[in-house]
């Protein structure tokens, strides 16, 4: 039996989610710096349950899930513009990159990256999370290389882009530089830190709320005739 995915729901479920998700790592990362997660039983691995900042949690698991499946949208419309006639390299570029970034959002492949870039570059303050140098060089050829494709989106495609863009660049890159220096100095279980992270994971997670929205946006206004299917065997 063929099965036929509506996408129009898919942003408003992943945004029910990590609303639960938020609101889970706010009330157990609050018990834990107030009462300590090592005076509560159990507290300790129900934070890192649910720890937005903790690689192998719910969070992270969640992230990947929306992650791919903005790569697997936007490969949908790779080949159906391929199919079509129509140019299809840019998209298909971009569901490898956030392929990629669903696999290193899993394995945290930038975090592994910190201390030998640290040791490398001598890194301190802003740049404590050494990972940030070699991904920002990255992603300034990537705004060059994209720069026109995304002129060329229609109008509101191309201001969600933007704005999707905007936010999950600020939280995974620009809230880092502002929390490496306060986790350099003050440790990750500082109050300040904790709210950093926070507001970090938040703006990266409305940013892949949003750019899930925008692609099914742009299925339903530009590829009108095209249905996501899971055929069975």
């Amino acid at each position: 039996m063929d099965m036929v995915l509506k996408l129009k729901n898919t942003p408003k479920f992943f945004a029910f989610i990590f609303l639960l998700i938020t609101l889970a790592h706010i009330i157990v990362k609050s018990i834990a710096y107030f009462v300590g997660d090592r005076h509560v039983v159990g507290l300790y691995h129900l934070v890192s349950l649910f720890d937005l900042d903790k690689e192998k949690s719910i969070p992270t698991f969640c992230s990947t899930i929306a992650i791919l499946s903005c790569s697997v949208l936007l490969a949908f419309i790779a080949f159906t513009k391929k199919k079509i006639g129509e140019g299809y390299f840019y998209w298909l570029g971009l569901s490898i990159i956030f392929l990629f970034l669903s696999v290193d959002e899993f394995t945290c492949i930038h975090e592994r990256l910190v201390k030998p870039f640290q040791h490398t570059l001598n890194t301190t303050g802003i740049n404590y999370f050494a990972w940030i140098i070699p991904y920002s060089i990255i992603l300034t050829f990537f705004l060059l290389a994209y720069t026109k494709f995304i002129i060329n989106l229609p109008g509101k495609i191309r201001f969600l882009f933007i704005i999707a863009g905007l936010l999950y660049i600020t939280g995974a890159i620009g809230f880092e530089f502002i929390g490496g220096r306060y986790h350099e100095l003050y440790g990750e279980r500082s109050i300040t830190y904790l709210i950093l992270m926070t507001i970090e994971e938040c703006l990266e997670m409305t940013g892949i709320i949003i750019f899930i929205h925008t692609l099914t946006l742009y299925i339903d206004s530009q590829l009108k005739n095209a249905q996501l299917r899971i055929l069975s065997s």
